[in-house]
């Protein structure tokens, strides 16, 4: 399992934070080759700031196994997104993408809560 010391909880959601506004700068830019405005800029930053705050407090908890299922989900979603921004889907592709990104990144979460409850659950009655 990971061995995030609590102490360090603010590094993972720093590096999620910058990571995933990075690659969503990259993916608007340069894959879909939109002109950046500052609304553009404003909603990755939002968006990056919420997938850093989640990773934070997941690491803060000691919610390992929904970290996982969490950081997975977000892979996922910016493979999905990209190769939906490289498909020709006459002009469908951008918000096909951003919606596939935010779709994987709750489903990642959802299915990390879920399983980490089971796991709890799990502990908490095997005795």
């Amino acid at each position: 399992m990971l061995d995030l010391e609590k102490k360090n909880f603010w590094i993972v959601g720093l590096i999620v934070m910058v990571i995933s506004f990075c690659m969503l700068l990259v993916g608007v830019k340069i894959v879909l080759g939109n002109e950046l405005i500052v609304r553009n800029i404003v909603a990755f930053l939002v968006f990056s700031v919420v997938t850093g705050i989640i990773a934070l407090l997941l690491v803060y908890f000691r919610l390992n196994l929904s970290l996982i299922f969490f950081i997975a989900g977000l892979t996922i979603g910016f493979f999905e997104m990209y190769r939906a921004f490289l498909s020709d889907m006459s002009g469908w592709g951008d918000l096909i993408g951003i919606m596939s990104l935010f779709m994987w990144s709750i489903t990642g979460l959802g299915i990390g809560i879920l399983i980490q409850f089971g796991r709890y659950l799990y502990t908490k009655f095997k005795k």
